[in-house]
Protein backbone atom coordinates (compact mmCIF):
# COMPACT_ATOMS: atom_id res chain seq x y z
CA UNK A 1 0.00 0.00 0.00
CA UNK A 2 1.47 3.35 -1.05
CA UNK A 3 1.24 6.61 0.83
CA UNK A 4 -2.14 8.24 0.35
CA UNK A 5 -3.93 4.95 -0.32
CA UNK A 6 -6.39 3.03 1.82
CA UNK A 7 -6.57 -0.72 2.29
CA UNK A 8 -8.94 -1.06 -0.68
CA UNK A 9 -6.50 0.60 -3.07
CA UNK A 10 -8.40 3.87 -3.49
CA UNK A 11 -6.45 7.09 -3.23
CA UNK A 12 -7.62 9.33 -0.42
CA UNK A 13 -9.10 12.72 -1.31
CA UNK A 14 -6.58 15.50 -0.90
CA UNK A 15 -6.75 16.98 2.58
CA UNK A 16 -8.71 14.08 4.07
CA UNK A 17 -7.60 11.93 6.96
CA UNK A 18 -6.75 8.33 6.17
CA UNK A 19 -7.96 7.50 9.66
CA UNK A 20 -11.50 8.88 9.38
CA UNK A 21 -14.48 7.29 7.63
CA UNK A 22 -18.24 7.71 8.10
CA UNK A 23 -20.57 4.86 7.17
CA UNK A 24 -24.27 5.69 7.39
CA UNK A 25 -26.97 3.01 7.36
CA UNK A 26 -30.66 3.52 6.71
CA UNK A 27 -33.74 1.63 7.87
CA UNK A 28 -37.40 1.90 6.92
CA UNK A 29 -39.84 -0.70 8.25
CA UNK A 30 -39.08 -2.07 11.73
CA UNK A 31 -41.76 -4.33 13.19
CA UNK A 32 -42.08 -7.62 15.08
CA UNK A 33 -42.89 -9.65 11.97
CA UNK A 34 -43.62 -9.50 8.24
CA UNK A 35 -45.31 -12.85 7.69
CA UNK A 36 -48.58 -13.22 5.84
CA UNK A 37 -48.18 -10.55 3.18
CA UNK A 38 -47.21 -10.72 -0.46
CA UNK A 39 -43.81 -9.27 -1.41
CA UNK A 40 -43.77 -5.50 -1.10
CA UNK A 41 -42.45 -4.53 2.31
CA UNK A 42 -38.88 -5.52 3.12
CA UNK A 43 -38.17 -4.66 6.72
CA UNK A 44 -36.30 -5.78 9.78
CA UNK A 45 -37.46 -7.01 13.16
CA UNK A 46 -36.33 -5.39 16.43
CA UNK A 47 -34.29 -8.51 17.18
CA UNK A 48 -32.56 -8.36 13.80
CA UNK A 49 -31.94 -4.64 14.28
CA UNK A 50 -30.26 -5.25 17.63
CA UNK A 51 -28.14 -8.06 16.22
CA UNK A 52 -26.92 -5.89 13.36
CA UNK A 53 -26.21 -2.84 15.52
CA UNK A 54 -24.30 -4.90 18.07
CA UNK A 55 -22.23 -6.43 15.27
CA UNK A 56 -21.46 -3.08 13.64
CA UNK A 57 -20.52 -1.69 17.03
CA UNK A 58 -17.66 -4.19 17.25
CA UNK A 59 -15.82 -2.42 14.41
CA UNK A 60 -17.03 1.18 14.59
CA UNK A 61 -18.34 3.89 16.91
CA UNK A 62 -21.87 5.23 16.57
CA UNK A 63 -22.20 9.00 16.29
CA UNK A 64 -25.11 11.44 16.30
CA UNK A 65 -26.21 13.73 13.49
CA UNK A 66 -25.09 16.64 15.70
CA UNK A 67 -21.57 15.20 15.76
CA UNK A 68 -21.56 14.99 11.96
CA UNK A 69 -22.71 18.61 11.78
CA UNK A 70 -19.97 19.69 14.18
CA UNK A 71 -17.36 17.87 12.11
CA UNK A 72 -18.57 19.57 8.92
CA UNK A 73 -18.32 22.92 10.70
CA UNK A 74 -14.82 22.00 11.90
CA UNK A 75 -15.98 22.22 15.50
CA UNK A 76 -15.34 18.61 16.34
CA UNK A 77 -13.84 15.40 14.97
CA UNK A 78 -15.51 12.14 14.20
CA UNK A 79 -13.97 8.92 15.51
CA UNK A 80 -11.77 7.03 13.02
CA UNK A 81 -14.54 4.55 12.15
CA UNK A 82 -17.81 6.42 12.57
CA UNK A 83 -21.27 4.89 12.13
CA UNK A 84 -24.53 6.83 11.75
CA UNK A 85 -28.00 5.26 12.04
CA UNK A 86 -30.77 6.84 9.95
CA UNK A 87 -34.46 5.95 9.55
CA UNK A 88 -36.60 7.29 6.70
CA UNK A 89 -40.26 8.18 6.11
CA UNK A 90 -41.48 9.06 9.62
CA UNK A 91 -43.07 5.67 10.28
CA UNK A 92 -44.66 5.18 13.70
CA UNK A 93 -43.15 1.71 14.05
CA UNK A 94 -39.67 3.25 14.03
CA UNK A 95 -40.37 4.99 17.34
CA UNK A 96 -42.36 2.10 18.77
CA UNK A 97 -39.98 -0.72 17.81
CA UNK A 98 -36.59 0.70 16.74
CA UNK A 99 -36.13 3.48 19.29
CA UNK A 100 -36.30 1.12 22.31
CA UNK A 101 -33.52 -0.96 20.75
CA UNK A 102 -31.42 2.14 20.10
CA UNK A 103 -31.97 3.35 23.66
CA UNK A 104 -31.06 -0.01 25.14
CA UNK A 105 -27.79 0.00 23.20
CA UNK A 106 -27.08 3.69 23.81
CA UNK A 107 -27.01 4.46 20.07
CA UNK A 108 -28.16 7.84 18.68
CA UNK A 109 -30.02 8.12 15.38
CA UNK A 110 -31.71 10.56 13.03
CA UNK A 111 -35.29 10.07 11.79
CA UNK A 112 -36.08 11.69 8.42
CA UNK A 113 -39.78 12.61 8.36
CA UNK A 114 -42.25 13.60 5.63
CA UNK A 115 -44.74 16.11 7.05
CA UNK A 116 -47.49 16.07 4.40
CA UNK A 117 -49.00 12.65 5.26
CA UNK A 118 -49.03 13.48 8.97
CA UNK A 119 -50.55 16.92 8.47
CA UNK A 120 -53.23 15.62 6.09
CA UNK A 121 -53.96 12.22 7.65
CA UNK A 122 -53.15 10.79 4.24
CA UNK A 123 -50.70 8.26 2.80
CA UNK A 124 -47.73 9.08 0.59
CA UNK A 125 -48.04 7.49 -2.83
CA UNK A 126 -44.83 5.53 -2.30
CA UNK A 127 -46.39 3.88 0.75
CA UNK A 128 -49.64 3.24 -1.08
CA UNK A 129 -47.54 1.27 -3.54
CA UNK A 130 -45.89 -0.65 -0.69
CA UNK A 131 -49.27 -1.44 0.87
CA UNK A 132 -50.79 -2.49 -2.44
CA UNK A 133 -47.88 -4.81 -3.15
CA UNK A 134 -48.02 -6.23 0.38
CA UNK A 135 -51.74 -6.98 0.14
CA UNK A 136 -52.17 -8.10 -3.47
CA UNK A 137 -50.31 -10.67 -5.50
CA UNK A 138 -47.86 -9.31 -8.09
CA UNK A 139 -50.21 -10.45 -10.87
CA UNK A 140 -53.25 -8.72 -9.40
CA UNK A 141 -51.30 -5.55 -8.62
CA UNK A 142 -50.04 -5.29 -12.19
CA UNK A 143 -53.54 -5.98 -13.52
CA UNK A 144 -54.92 -3.16 -11.37
CA UNK A 145 -52.28 -0.76 -12.64
CA UNK A 146 -52.85 -1.71 -16.27
CA UNK A 147 -56.62 -1.35 -15.96
CA UNK A 148 -56.34 2.09 -14.37
CA UNK A 149 -53.67 3.09 -16.88
CA UNK A 150 -55.91 2.11 -19.79
CA UNK A 151 -58.78 4.07 -18.27
CA UNK A 152 -56.59 7.16 -18.16
CA UNK A 153 -54.69 6.55 -21.39
CA UNK A 154 -51.34 5.92 -19.67
CA UNK A 155 -49.06 3.03 -20.62
CA UNK A 156 -47.86 1.25 -17.47
CA UNK A 157 -44.37 -0.23 -17.21
CA UNK A 158 -42.74 0.54 -20.56
CA UNK A 159 -39.07 0.82 -21.42
CA UNK A 160 -37.34 0.76 -18.04
CA UNK A 161 -33.59 0.08 -18.18
CA UNK A 162 -33.18 -3.21 -16.24
CA UNK A 163 -29.76 -2.28 -14.83
CA UNK A 164 -31.02 0.97 -13.33
CA UNK A 165 -33.97 -0.81 -11.73
CA UNK A 166 -31.75 -3.56 -10.32
CA UNK A 167 -29.41 -1.04 -8.70
CA UNK A 168 -32.26 0.86 -7.06
CA UNK A 169 -34.28 -2.21 -6.00
CA UNK A 170 -31.85 -5.12 -5.55
CA UNK A 171 -34.21 -7.08 -3.28
CA UNK A 172 -37.01 -7.38 -5.87
CA UNK A 173 -37.40 -9.70 -8.83
CA UNK A 174 -36.39 -8.09 -12.15
CA UNK A 175 -40.02 -7.61 -13.18
CA UNK A 176 -41.00 -6.11 -9.84
CA UNK A 177 -37.92 -3.87 -9.72
CA UNK A 178 -38.63 -2.49 -13.20
CA UNK A 179 -42.26 -1.77 -12.32
CA UNK A 180 -41.26 0.00 -9.09
CA UNK A 181 -38.63 2.01 -10.94
CA UNK A 182 -41.19 3.06 -13.52
CA UNK A 183 -43.66 4.14 -10.83
CA UNK A 184 -41.18 5.90 -8.55
CA UNK A 185 -38.69 7.40 -10.98
CA UNK A 186 -40.22 7.79 -14.42
CA UNK A 187 -43.83 8.84 -13.88
CA UNK A 188 -44.52 12.48 -13.06
CA UNK A 189 -45.84 12.78 -9.47
CA UNK A 190 -49.31 13.94 -10.52
CA UNK A 191 -49.64 11.10 -13.04
CA UNK A 192 -48.46 8.54 -10.49
CA UNK A 193 -50.93 9.87 -7.91
CA UNK A 194 -53.73 9.68 -10.48
CA UNK A 195 -53.01 6.00 -11.17
CA UNK A 196 -52.21 4.76 -7.67
CA UNK A 197 -55.04 6.59 -5.86
CA UNK A 198 -57.88 4.66 -7.53
CA UNK A 199 -55.98 1.37 -7.19
CA UNK A 200 -55.55 2.00 -3.47
CA UNK A 201 -59.24 2.80 -3.00
CA UNK A 202 -60.16 -0.36 -4.93
CA UNK A 203 -58.26 -2.49 -2.40
CA UNK A 204 -58.63 -0.52 0.85
CA UNK A 205 -61.86 1.42 0.33
CA UNK A 206 -62.13 4.58 2.44
CA UNK A 207 -59.60 3.46 5.07
CA UNK A 208 -56.79 5.85 4.08
CA UNK A 209 -57.15 8.17 7.09
CA UNK A 210 -57.24 5.29 9.57
CA UNK A 211 -54.28 3.55 7.93
CA UNK A 212 -52.33 6.82 7.91
CA UNK A 213 -52.87 7.24 11.64
CA UNK A 214 -51.39 3.81 12.28
CA UNK A 215 -48.57 4.14 9.74
CA UNK A 216 -47.01 7.51 10.55
CA UNK A 217 -45.70 9.17 13.70
CA UNK A 218 -47.96 11.54 15.59
CA UNK A 219 -46.85 14.94 16.88
CA UNK A 220 -46.11 13.58 20.36
CA UNK A 221 -43.59 11.13 18.92
CA UNK A 222 -42.07 13.87 16.75
CA UNK A 223 -41.65 16.10 19.79
CA UNK A 224 -39.79 13.34 21.58
CA UNK A 225 -37.41 12.96 18.65
CA UNK A 226 -36.95 16.71 18.38
CA UNK A 227 -36.10 17.01 22.07
CA UNK A 228 -33.41 14.35 21.64
CA UNK A 229 -31.87 16.02 18.57
CA UNK A 230 -32.95 13.05 16.45
CA UNK A 231 -35.23 14.85 13.97
CA UNK A 232 -34.51 15.35 10.27
CA UNK A 233 -36.62 16.07 7.20
CA UNK A 234 -37.49 13.89 4.22
CA UNK A 235 -39.30 16.80 2.56
CA UNK A 236 -42.93 17.82 2.94
CA UNK A 237 -44.05 15.29 0.34
CA UNK A 238 -42.17 12.13 -0.57
CA UNK A 239 -41.40 13.16 -4.14
CA UNK A 240 -38.46 12.91 -6.51
CA UNK A 241 -36.65 16.20 -5.77
CA UNK A 242 -34.48 15.90 -8.86
CA UNK A 243 -37.58 16.38 -11.02
CA UNK A 244 -38.79 19.55 -9.28
CA UNK A 245 -38.09 23.10 -10.32
CA UNK A 246 -35.85 25.07 -7.98
CA UNK A 247 -38.79 27.05 -6.49
CA UNK A 248 -40.86 23.87 -6.02
CA UNK A 249 -37.91 22.09 -4.43
CA UNK A 250 -37.34 24.91 -1.97
CA UNK A 251 -41.04 25.10 -1.14
CA UNK A 252 -41.12 21.36 -0.45
CA UNK A 253 -38.15 21.52 1.91
CA UNK A 254 -39.06 24.80 3.61
CA UNK A 255 -42.63 23.67 4.22
CA UNK A 256 -41.39 20.54 5.96
CA UNK A 257 -38.94 22.49 8.12
CA UNK A 258 -41.51 25.14 9.02
CA UNK A 259 -44.08 22.47 9.88
CA UNK A 260 -41.66 20.57 12.09
CA UNK A 261 -40.75 23.78 13.92
CA UNK A 262 -44.44 24.48 14.48
CA UNK A 263 -45.06 20.97 15.81
CA UNK A 264 -41.91 20.43 17.86
CA UNK A 265 -40.14 23.74 18.40
CA UNK A 266 -37.07 22.25 16.67
CA UNK A 267 -35.86 23.13 13.17
CA UNK A 268 -33.97 20.20 11.63
CA UNK A 269 -30.79 20.84 9.66
CA UNK A 270 -30.48 17.47 7.89
CA UNK A 271 -32.35 16.07 4.87
CA UNK A 272 -32.59 12.64 3.27
CA UNK A 273 -33.43 12.85 -0.43
CA UNK A 274 -36.60 10.81 -1.11
CA UNK A 275 -35.68 7.75 -3.20
CA UNK A 276 -32.03 8.81 -2.88
CA UNK A 277 -30.90 7.79 -6.37
CA UNK A 278 -28.28 9.69 -8.35
CA UNK A 279 -30.98 11.46 -10.31
CA UNK A 280 -33.18 12.04 -7.26
CA UNK A 281 -30.28 13.79 -5.52
CA UNK A 282 -29.11 15.62 -8.65
CA UNK A 283 -30.51 18.91 -7.47
CA UNK A 284 -28.95 22.28 -7.06
CA UNK A 285 -27.27 21.92 -3.70
CA UNK A 286 -27.46 25.67 -3.23
CA UNK A 287 -31.26 25.36 -3.41
CA UNK A 288 -31.56 22.98 -0.48
CA UNK A 289 -28.94 24.96 1.42
CA UNK A 290 -30.96 28.14 0.94
CA UNK A 291 -34.00 26.29 2.24
CA UNK A 292 -32.16 25.67 5.51
CA UNK A 293 -30.42 22.32 5.00
CA UNK A 294 -26.82 21.80 6.14
CA UNK A 295 -26.46 18.03 5.65
CA UNK A 296 -28.19 15.85 3.06
CA UNK A 297 -28.03 12.11 2.43
CA UNK A 298 -28.38 10.09 -0.76
CA UNK A 299 -28.71 6.34 -1.17
CA UNK A 300 -25.33 5.93 -2.84
CA UNK A 301 -24.09 2.66 -1.38
CA UNK A 302 -20.73 3.94 -0.22
CA UNK A 303 -18.62 5.20 2.66
CA UNK A 304 -17.84 8.87 3.25
CA UNK A 305 -14.09 9.44 3.49
CA UNK A 306 -14.46 13.20 3.69
CA UNK A 307 -17.19 15.68 4.59
CA UNK A 308 -16.42 18.15 1.82
CA UNK A 309 -19.74 17.33 0.13
CA UNK A 310 -22.12 17.71 3.09
CA UNK A 311 -25.16 17.87 0.82
CA UNK A 312 -24.36 14.54 -0.86
CA UNK A 313 -23.44 12.14 1.93
CA UNK A 314 -23.72 8.45 1.05
CA UNK A 315 -25.65 5.74 2.91
CA UNK A 316 -25.98 1.98 2.78
CA UNK A 317 -29.26 0.13 3.03
CA UNK A 318 -29.29 -2.03 6.16
CA UNK A 319 -29.66 -5.17 4.05
CA UNK A 320 -26.25 -4.60 2.44
CA UNK A 321 -24.29 -4.43 5.68
CA UNK A 322 -23.17 -7.34 7.88
CA UNK A 323 -26.16 -9.23 9.36
CA UNK A 324 -28.38 -7.84 6.60
CA UNK A 325 -30.35 -9.84 4.04
CA UNK A 326 -27.59 -9.77 1.41
CA UNK A 327 -24.45 -8.35 3.02
CA UNK A 328 -21.80 -7.04 0.67
CA UNK A 329 -19.02 -7.18 3.28
CA UNK A 330 -17.95 -9.08 6.35
CA UNK A 331 -17.99 -7.03 9.50
CA UNK A 332 -14.21 -7.00 9.79
CA UNK A 333 -13.70 -5.92 6.17
CA UNK A 334 -16.41 -3.24 6.19
CA UNK A 335 -14.27 -0.15 6.67
CA UNK A 336 -11.48 -1.49 4.46
CA UNK A 337 -13.65 -2.76 1.60
CA UNK A 338 -16.57 -0.35 1.33
CA UNK A 339 -16.47 1.71 -1.88
CA UNK A 340 -15.99 5.43 -1.46
CA UNK A 341 -18.68 7.98 -2.20
CA UNK A 342 -18.31 9.36 -5.74
CA UNK A 343 -21.63 10.97 -6.64
CA UNK A 344 -21.41 14.68 -7.42
CA UNK A 345 -17.76 14.78 -6.41
CA UNK A 346 -16.30 15.46 -9.84
CA UNK A 347 -17.50 19.07 -9.75
CA UNK A 348 -18.27 21.77 -7.17
CA UNK A 349 -21.68 21.95 -5.52
CA UNK A 350 -23.92 23.81 -8.02
CA UNK A 351 -23.91 27.47 -7.12
CA UNK A 352 -21.23 26.94 -4.46
CA UNK A 353 -17.66 27.05 -5.84
CA UNK A 354 -15.17 24.43 -4.72
CA UNK A 355 -15.47 23.45 -1.09
CA UNK A 356 -17.03 26.77 -0.13
CA UNK A 357 -20.15 24.97 1.14
CA UNK A 358 -18.25 23.18 3.88
CA UNK A 359 -16.19 26.30 4.56
CA UNK A 360 -19.31 28.43 4.88
CA UNK A 361 -20.85 26.02 7.39
CA UNK A 362 -17.69 26.13 9.48
CA UNK A 363 -17.99 29.91 9.73
CA UNK A 364 -21.64 29.99 10.87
Amino acid sequence: MTAGESGNGHRLPQGSSAQTMLIAVTYHYVRPGFAGSAPGIYGITPGELETQLRLLGTVGEFVSIAQVRAAVRDRGRLPPRALLVTLDDGLREQVDHALPVLDRLGIPAVFFVNTWPIANRAISTVHKIHLLRANTSPTNFYALLQAEGRRQGIEVGPGVVPAAAAVQYPWDSPESAQLKYFLNHELAPDVKDAIIGPCFRHVFGDAEEAISGDLYMDIERLRELGARGYLGTHGHRHVHLGRLSRPALQENVRTSLDTLVQWTGVRPFALAYPFGSLEASRVEAAAVAEAGVELAFTMERAANVDLDRPLHLARFDCNELPAGRQPSFTVHSLFDSAPWARWHREMPEPGVPGNAMAAALKET
